[in-house]
């Protein structure tokens, strides 16, 4: 190739490469931010979206054995006491299976008090026996009396020794299988107790998820339950005032949207960490790549919000 046009060549190419490379950087991207663009302003106040849960975390109650529901004694919404019966299950197995261990007691215990009657009177033959072999053996020794006769006495008293001795043998056993069975019965009855599900402690319930009539596998959820102690709004602050809150300050906890005070409180936990930003956007696309510290207000009039519904908290700084 002629040298000229080599240069041409390279001098094209080197051209198309630039027109390029400013087509492609020279725009910058209008949605893009910079650090420089979060300002922090001064502000009198932060206002953050918040989530009312009870201060004590609401947990499932659940089934520990299979069954089926007979009974529901409360409904959504209800405040109980701690041991208060909420719902009972089917207990016709159990209770079939704590009779037949309560039979099996009551016939072990007749048989323990007939052995030990036995004993006892065995024990009476053996006293009589022991003073019979011990006049015939000196009469027999005295010439008196015959061998014969000293022997089968001994014979006699041995005898008895070799029955009281099966005796208590027997009574031993009976009364061991009496603490098995016990265990059994004991058994039994726990899981018929198991078949009815109380309030653990003081709270409400918040949800029932099951009807009677309906069959349970081991485990099954029953509902929610929220325990007494007071409820709390869970806001988040942006990174920007993060440092500014602290535990103690005065908040006013107001309908979403409307500024309507539904009741005051103060902050009792800040969060020693940053987090992102999640709980109070409702879609993923939302969520932008901001840091959020959390933050926990008591209520102080629990009676005018209700869980799970979602409030303003206005923090004054």
């Amino acid at each position: 190739m002629p040298l000229h046009l080599y240069k041409m060549k390279i001098t094209q190419t080197t051209l198309f490469i630039l027109l390029l490379l400013s087509s492609c950087g020279g725009k910058e991207d209008p949605k893009a931010k910079k650090q420089s663009d979060y300002k922090v302003e001064k502000v009198n106040e932060l206002v953050g979206i918040a989530r009312i849960e009870p201060a004590n975390k609401i947990y499932p109650l659940g089934s520990e054995l299979a069954g089926k529901i007979t009974r529901i004694l409360v409904v959504e919404g209800q405040v109980v006491k701690k041991g208060q019966l909420l719902l009972e299950m089917d207990e016709s197995t159990e209770n079939a299976q704590v009779t037949q261990s309560a039979a099996k007691i009551t016939t072990r215990n007749e048989k323990i008090k007939s052995l030990q009657a036995k004993i006892e009177a065995l024990s009476i033959k053996l006293k009589a026996a022991e003073v019979n072999m011990k006049r015939d053996r000196a009469l027999a020794d005295s010439k008196a009396g015959t061998d014969k006769n000293a022997i089968d006495s001994e014979n006699i008293y041995q005898n008895l020794q070799a029955d009281i001795i099966i005796a208590k043998a027997e009574a031993s056993e009976a009364i061991a299988s009496l603490s098995e069975l016990s265990a059994e019965t004991n058994y039994f009855t726990q899981l018929k107790n198991k078949k009815k599900i109380y309030a653990p402690e003081d709270g409400m319930l918040l949800s029932i998820e099951v009807r009677p009539g309906q069959a349970l596998a081991p485990g099954s959820k029953i509902g929610e339950f929220a325990p007494s102690g007071g409820l709390i709004a869970i806001t988040e602050v942006d990174e920007l005032y993060a440092m500014d809150i602290r535990n103690g300050m005065a908040v006013t906890i107001a309908k979403q949207g409307t500024r309507e005070l539904l009741s005051t409180g103060k902050i009792v936990y800040c969060s020693p960490y940053l987090s992102k930003k999640s709980i109070f956007s409702d879609k993923a696309d939302n969520l932008e790549d901001r840091r959020v510290r959390e933050v926990r207000v008591i209520v102080d009039q629990p009676g005018s919000v209700l869980i799970g519904s979602r409030v303003e908290c206005i923090i004054k700084l």
